[in-house]
């Protein structure tokens, strides 16, 4: 195979997705730097590619957009490589209108006849993380990566306006602070809010330390559902509250600064292992939510999964007579997120 010019590595699916689909585009320009490295991603995700050192440019893909639409603009772009990292049917279709010469995908889709480079793997095995399946997709190009840490560099001005925004809420710079982040998109399952907020209550009692609850703008609701079982704390002890104030990139300089964010098995969870945050995080039983394949990548973490269910519904995730999250106690978690804390805010 010639040396390719121009790939486009197509990934349009959530933020945690795309984040740790990083290392693929990283291998990408690694072997071949000389060409034009292009990502195709959803509009809601495009903050974690926009600027980043191994891509050269951003398509983005409108959920609902026609393969003969899209095949024109990828036509366009005079492309030698398509690598479909999130299989989507549309998508592989369109470059096959195209006629991108080398399309690459995974082999047990039922459309994949319409690649050039069928790839034998299994996700559905959940048997190894999601950064190694990817890798996997470009083992065609002749090249054989290591799955490296993630690199996902923030600006100057990025971490100026986190510092700003934390000041203005009451956290001094160089101040010790948890991150806590209760939401997550439904893919898997989650604490209860009520847990959060006693868990918050605790943690904002310690002197010397605050929190930080981080929530996006749909999720006022739920942050007030979280704050309701938070009681009795002084002015200085309250969380802080963020609710859709920053971008994805801002937010991630907020994680940046904390010592510790504690979440389920969310988007953010990635985001702030991508810029080296230790992570607490809530991962339910069900299959394929492991965190075998979805769990925080190169950074410090403790994953917590439901242990001793009796109920065979829970161990899988699927019952609708218990909450198999239960399982993991608040004191279970708070020992976690401790030692990640300096040692003159711990219990």
């Amino acid at each position: 195979m010639a040396t390719p010019r121009h790939i486009l590595v197509a990934r349009t699916d959530k933020v945690g997705d795309l984040l740790l689909s990083l290392p693929t585009f990283q291998a990408l320009k690694k072997a071949f730097p000389a060409a034009r490295l292009t990502a195709l991603v959803s509009p809601y995700a495009k903050e974690i590619v926009q600027n980043h050192p191994a891509i050269d440019a951003v398509e983005l893909y409108e959920k609902g957009e026609s393969p003969w639409s899209l095949a024109r603009r990828l036509k366009a772009l005079k492309l030698d490589v398509f690598i479909a990292l999130y299989p989507r049917p549309a998508q592989v279709f369109a470059a096959w209108l195209s006629g991108i010469p080398t399309r690459i995908g995974t082999a047990y889709r039922w459309y994949s006849f319409l690649l050039t480079d069928k790839v034998k793997v299994h996700r559905s095995a959940c048997d190894r993380h999601e950064v190694e399946y990817n890798l996997d997709l470009v083992k065609p190009l002749g090249i054989k990566p290591k799955a490296g840490k993630i690199e996902f560099p923030l600006t100057p001005e990025e971490r100026a306006f986190a510092k700003d925004l934390l000041q203005e809420k009451g956290i001094k710079p160089k101040s010790h602070y948890v991150a806590v982040h209760p939401g997550h998109k439904g893919s898997a399952l989650n604490w209860k809010p009520q847990r959060y907020g006693q868990l918050v209550a605790q943690l904002c009692r310690r002197k010397d330390l605050r929190v930080v609850l981080t929530g996006a703008a749909d999720e006022t609701d739920l942050m007030s559902r979280v704050t309701a079982h938070i009681s009795g704390l002084g002015p200085g002890q309250k969380p802080v509250l963020l609710i859709g104030e920053c971008t994805l990139r801002q937010l991630a300089a907020v994680y940046e600064g904390a010592d510790c964010l504690l979440s389920g098995s969310t988007g953010t969870m990635h985001l702030a292992a991508a810029v080296g945050t230790p992570t607490v995080s809530l991962f339910c039983p069900i299959p394929q939510t492991t965190p075998v394949r979805w769990g925080p990548w190169g950074n410090e973490s403790t994953v917590l999964v439901p242990q001793g269910l009796q109920c065979p519904d829970c161990r899988v995730g699927a019952c609708s007579r218990h909450d198999p999250m239960d399982a993991i106690s608040i004191e279970e978690a708070l020992g976690a997120v401790e030692k990640y804390l300096p040692k003159k805010v711990q219990r």
